[in-house]
């Protein structure tokens, strides 16, 4: 098996829950998702994001694989805010060389982003529909020549029109999301 072959193998069986044993006193992906749910509430509640439209049911015939009983099959778009990023008019050279990075999703590295060429000004953030991703945040390639291209954030960042970004609610982790995508991604590219 060779190292790529190995990593992959390693993954599967960690994003499957059969690479550690699972503890009780971690409690159950139901109790986590009902504190998700609560905390996505909370966001709209405060106008910090808004109320969107719930999203179906897993069905059966969606489900890739069998995991642990104490895990729950969610969708992405219940587990951290998505938003696509945008691109401030180049008309405006008032928008460009300032402080803020922006990120083009060739800029995505399938690993942490700390550095991009770009930066938006102050005035792009506030006059804009661009939106600064805090540390952390999960960024995936939307369409293009990148298309499924990942990262994480290790600074704040924004990002064009062809890249969405996910903030996790408490509990979820970052690196778990970006491993299941990049995974599924190898999966369908491999096979």
């Amino acid at each position: 098996m060779t190292p790529p072959e190995l990593k992959n193998s390693i993954l599967q069986l960690a994003i499957q829950g059969k690479l550690v044993e699972q503890r009780p006193e971690e409690g159950t992906a139901e109790e986590l998702y009902r504190q998700i749910q609560q905390e996505k509430q909370a966001l709209i509640k405060a106008g910090k994001i808004k109320k969107e439209k719930p999203l179906p049911e897993i069905t059966e015939d969606e489900i890739p694989f069998e995991i642990p009983e104490s895990w729950k099959w969610a969708r992405t778009g219940n587990i951290g805010s998505w938003s696509a990023g945008a691109t401030p008019p180049r008309t405006n050279a008032d928008y460009y060389n300032g402080s803020i990075p922006w990120l083009k999703t060739g800029d995505l590295n399938d690993g942490y982003v700390s550095d991009v060429p770009e930066f938006i000004s102050t005035l792009a953030l506030e006059k804009t529909s661009v939106r600064l991703n805090p540390v952390g945040s999960v960024l995936m390639a939307m369409y293009g020549a990148t298309i499924g291209k990942l990262g994480i954030l290790s600074i704040p960042m924004t990002t064009n029109q062809a890249c969405c970004a996910c903030i996790p609610y408490t509990g979820m982790h970052n690196q778990y999301l970006f491993y299941y995508n990049g995974n599924e991604k190898s999966i369908h590219q491999n096979g």
